[in-house]
């Protein structure tokens, strides 16, 4: 399908990832990734409840939104946000460089009463079938707008090494910032949408050496999305959009 139009595909797309050191007992661990959703009034409900369903159907163990998930401001978006409280799997995201443009207090206040938990800046540790992973998320480079400080140096040294480590963080270039100290199996990113519209999709490559797709950098695996959503006009023209299943293998 080279021409896209509008909110009204479920573009579900299966990724295997095998990280070069992990621990046997997170084999098939599944998860899905949401990237740059760009919300507005124009994503209609019934959309929103569709997907939720879909992703449901699909048994995920960890549901994670990789930035711009609003395009509006967030206190326009409630109904929105109350769709994804029907989610089954534990729930995180990372603000976008769209998000820290249009609040990102009120969307973390909005999102966290329908149990999607912001991790910028921050690290968890989760237990999925009896073993322990950490996440670790970044807020967007542009936090700084907004006078937030990441602190990436400290807080990458507050990890566990001992634990299987996926770095949320909405631009790829932020895969710089891991050290060969740091454990970080995974990056999972997106902001690029693949270029969205060809062929724009070469000026975007230009800038973003790390574009689409999957990618390994040093240590690290770095999967880049194309985005379920749109910037600009509402079209994708042989870019199409994608929501990763991601299965560790």
């Amino acid at each position: 399908m080279p021409l896209q139009v509008g909110y009204k595909y479920f573009p579900f797309k299966e990724i295997s990832l095998e990280p070069k050191a992990f621990s046997p007992s997170i084999k098939n661990l599944r998860i899905i990734q949401l990237s740059d959703l760009h919300l507005s009034k124009n994503v209609k409900l019934d959309y929103l409840k569709s997907l939720v369903e879909k992703i449901n159907s699909k048994n995920p163990d960890l549901v994670v939104f990789t930035g711009d998930i609003i395009q509006i401001p967030a206190k326009n978006l409630k109904k929105h946000f109350e769709i994804f409280r029907a989610i089954e799997a534990p729930s995180y995201y990372v603000t976008g460089n769209h998000d820290i443009f249009y609040g990102p207090k009120v969307l973390k206040e909005l999102l966290s009463k329908n149990d999607v938990i912001c991790l910028d800046n921050e690290i968890t540790t989760i237990e999925i079938n009896n073993s322990f992973i950490q996440l670790v998320g970044i807020s967007d480079r542009y936090s700084f707008a907004r006078g937030i400080k990441r602190g990436v140096k400290k807080l990458f040294s507050e990890l566990n090494k001992e634990l299987f480590t996926i770095l949320l963080a909405h631009q790829p270039k932020d895969i710089y910032y891991i050290e060969d100290e740091n454990r970080i199996d995974i990056q999972l990113s997106g902001h690029t949408h693949g270029g969205q519209v060809y062929p724009f999709n070469y000026v975007v490559k230009f800038f973003q050496p790390y574009f689409a797709g999957l990618y390994t950098h040093n240590k690290t695996l770095l999967y880049v999305t194309n985005g379920l959503g749109y910037w600009g006009v509402g079209i994708r023209y042989k870019v199409p959009s994608e929501i990763p299943v991601i299965t560790i293998n």
